[in-house]
């Protein structure tokens, strides 16, 4: 169990050589597996982004065990200044949860099966090539339309390579994971990939999770148009916000498919200022264009892009059904967690057959993603009896629906949040 933030800035350590607080040590210093580490140095390099800048002070051990496979290794690089004990030791779940981590790295479960990537690449390349043969061969609007979903096919099936390569779940290098993941995601799709990255660790990082007064720590699970949870209402302040987030449960799934793929386009690249990204969306755009250059008219080439905008956008609806219905919490709660339980319940999980899974790209086994972000999806199904399991000894509620019911739930919970607005609240804060 992550100490409380409290208790672990002010808690006395040894500092090599010198005894003084964590607090006034004038030093970036993290927590890992009772040993402080300075990071000082290391933060403006840190691979995963400022995501550990929130860690400063506090106990990271599972946060950091669950995202890096090759902890110890990492650690030996590195010198510890001082020791920690935490006055609350992890629970029994957690000891499992640990013992899972070094399970998995010791039976060599992490890194998919050749095979099992040249068939996800094989179906991949198949449906793009479909898309191109019915572009290049058939002048029917009706089979055009096909194409543009055909395409979003393909663009999600993307998506979902490029969420397994900035994971690093492909290769064990990290420069070419990233550039797999510039190739599936900001050429293929035309999403930004390391801002992608960037909100994608701080989403694993801090689930769910905000700060008082201040803002969302989730930058994946926040927008400016609708609230999924009644701690979020302290930060649509004007009368406009007020009003979308009392018609929020209506606006919900057509904001989701119909502005999803442009609205997420702009918020990739409006302060991008990495050349490299700008050349990639450059190179998408080409190729796209390029492939519809092949329709006989204007009236085509809109109805196919179209649909395989609003195709995609189903990605998007996917992609928040996992966390929309669960509860919030403080930065500091999130700290005083226990990771597993934190991850248990700030998840859900869709249920469906196992032939299913590639439509959600594995990811409809949230849980087990959250718990273990670096191992690939091929092995979710075989993990997921295993977090059943100590959930069910720990008496910790393990949440799955079918994926219909999961919209439902989401739904239903902004319903719920958008009846806490009166229409006096929206007039009320038209006023000066």
């Amino acid at each position: 169990m992550a100490p409380n933030p409290e208790e672990t800035l002010t808690h006395r350590t040894v500092l090599k050589g010198e005894q003084q607080s964590v607090k006034d040590s004038g030093r970036s210093l993290l927590a890992i597996d009772g040993k402080w580490y300075d990071v000082t140095s290391f933060i403006p390099h840190h691979p995963g982004g400022d995501i550990i800048s929130e860690f400063i002070g506090k106990d990271a051990t599972d946060v950091f065990f669950a995202n890096h496979p090759q902890a110890f290794d990492l650690l030996k690089h590195r010198k510890p200044v001082g020791d920690y004990v935490s006055k609350k030791p992890p629970s029994k779940a957690m000891q499992e949860y640990r013992n899972l981590l070094k399970y998995f790295v010791e039976n060599n479960y992490y890194y998919p099966s050749k095979a099992w990537l040249l068939q996800k690449w094989s179906l991949n390349a198949a449906i793009l090539c479909m898309v191109i043969y019915g572009v290049v061969y058939s002048s029917s609007l009706f089979v055009h339309c096909l194409c543009g979903l055909g395409l979003a096919w393909f663009w999600q099936r993307c998506g979902f390579f490029l969420h397994d390569f900035q994971h690093s779940q492909i290769f064990r290098s990290r420069f070419w994971n990233r550039v797999g993941g510039f190739l599936c995601g900001t050429v293929s799709i035309g999403i930004n990939s390391d801002w992608w990255r960037e909100e994608h660790f701080a989403h694993h990082s801090l689930t769910n999770t905000l700060v008082e007064g201040v803002g969302v720590t989730d930058p994946q699970m926040t927008e400016e148009v609708w609230a999924q949870n009644d701690r979020l209402l302290q930060f649509f302040g004007t009368s406009f916000r007020k009003f979308l987030v009392k018609i929020q449960w209506l606006t919900f799934i057509p904001l989701a498919v119909v502005f999803g793929r442009p609205a997420v386009i702009v918020d990739a690249f409006h302060l991008e200022t990495r050349w490299y990204q700008w050349a990639g969306l450059l190179l998408h755009f080409t190729w796209t264009g390029f492939l519809l250059s092949f329709l006989p008219n204007w009236t085509h080439i809109g109805f196919m892009y179209l649909f395989a905008c609003l195709g995609e956008g189903v990605l998007h609806v996917q992609l928040i059904l996992n966390h929309y219905s669960k509860p919030f919490h403080d930065r500091d709660e999130t700290m005083n967690m226990n990771f597993f339980e934190w991850q248990c319940e700030t998840c859900q999980n869709i249920e469906n057959p196992e032939w299913l899974d590639f439509f959600h790209g594995g990811l409809n086994l949230h849980i087990e993603h959250h718990l273990f972000p670096k191992l690939p999806r091929s092995t979710y199904r075989q993990v997921q009896k295993m977090v059943k399991d100590i959930c069910k000894r720990n008496n910790i509620h393990y949440d799955e629906v079918p994926f219909f019911q999961t919209l439902w739930n989401t739904l239903a919970n902004l319903k719920r949040i958008s009846d806490k607005i009166t229409f006096k609240d929206i007039i009320r804060a038209m006023r000066p």
